[in-house]
């Protein structure tokens, strides 16, 4: 049976949303742990400031959109899968659909996943600062456009070397050798990510007071510690984005006095752990997102071959 371009784009959707439907399980299994710990700092960090409304979107809302986002991106996927296997259908050489699919797929992943991901990775809610969004993309957009060049140019390499009779370990160590350097030169010339990571902080704007009903040697060793350390947590009254003026005053003075507490002495949770768990497992619900998208659509793909052998084989055979 001979396939369309119209199957190819048909069977590509079908396999996206079954992968996106995986990546959305993923996500809301695996990764919505981190995203509620990210939630927490940004909670910590509003601790004592203006009173803000409430979410657009309860947090219920937000589980369900975002995998229903999940299914719809990987239904794209599945359809630019589709549509790139038809295109390179002649060029990429294979037993089956099955083996071309997958052969196609890893080249994409690498393309316009892992280059571009690996240099901007995904940062969880709260962290990072918003307006720096559309240049992250834009620098984001066009490392993978430079990927999918790399990709190519490593794929014609390894035909061209193929085709005058390189093999084996002699192929693997020059085509992998010039495209990790040409990608290592990418992540050179490309600039850095213009959105330092640093915990969110509420040191403006002080949640915490010494309390009213504090001993008095409490109040003392606290005075004597800042002002041995300069520890600027204790905070003018009248301005709490400034620290107090320890000479100032006596340990008396300190009951309602406001104390600036980092963020992370606030949430029960490793900042840096949380951003770097959170960053693994968007890579993992990508790569499982293709990854089933790619075997859905090879399986797909190769049933009308196979249906198209049966009718063909002679009586008896398989019997």
């Amino acid at each position: 049976m001979s396939l369309t371009v119209r199957d190819f784009v048909a069977r590509g959707l079908v396999a996206g949303a079954v992968g996106g439907g995986a990546a959305a399980l993923f996500i809301r299994v695996v990764t919505e742990t981190q995203i509620g710990f990210a939630l927490e700092f940004e909670d910590a960090a509003v601790l004592g400031g203006p009173a803000t409304g409430a979410a657009e979107f309860s947090r219920g809302t937000q589980y369900w959109g975002g995998m229903a986002a999940a299914v719809l991106y990987g239904a794209v996927i599945g359809l630019a899968l589709g549509v790139a296997v038809a295109a390179l259908h002649h060029r990429v050489r294979a037993h089956d659909e099955f083996g071309r699919v997958v052969r196609v797929a890893t080249g994409a992943f690498v393309a316009v996943v892992l280059i571009p991901f690996l240099k901007y990775p995904a940062n969880p809610p709260a962290v990072g600062d918003p307006d720096t969004v559309g240049e992250r993309t834009r620098l984001f957009l066009s490392l993978m456009a430079a990927g999918i060049v790399i990709v190519f140019a490593a794929w014609y390499l390894w035909e061209y070397l193929s085709e005058r009779g390189w093999d084996g370990g002699r192929r693997v160590a020059a085509v992998g050798g010039a495209f990790t350097a040409v990608v290592a030169l990418a992540f050179v010339v490309w600039p850095p990510s213009p959105d330092a990571i640093v915990p969110p902080d509420n040191e403006a704007s002080p949640a915490l007071v010494v309390a009213d009903d504090a001993p008095d040697a409490v109040l003392d060793e606290m005075l004597a510690t800042a002002r041995a350390t300069g520890d600027e947590s204790l905070r003018d009254p009248g301005d709490p984005s400034e620290p107090l003026d320890l000479a100032s005053v006596d340990a008396g003075d300190l009951p309602g006095t406001p104390v600036a507490a980092s963020t992370t002495e606030l949430v029960d949770h490793s900042f840096t752990t949380m951003v770097w768990n959170f960053r693994l497992q968007a890579l993992a619900g990508l790569a499982l997102m293709v990854a089933v998208t790619a075997v859905v659509l090879g399986i797909l793909l190769d049933l009308p071959a196979r249906a198209g052998s049966r009718e063909r084989a002679p009586a008896g055979v398989g019997g």
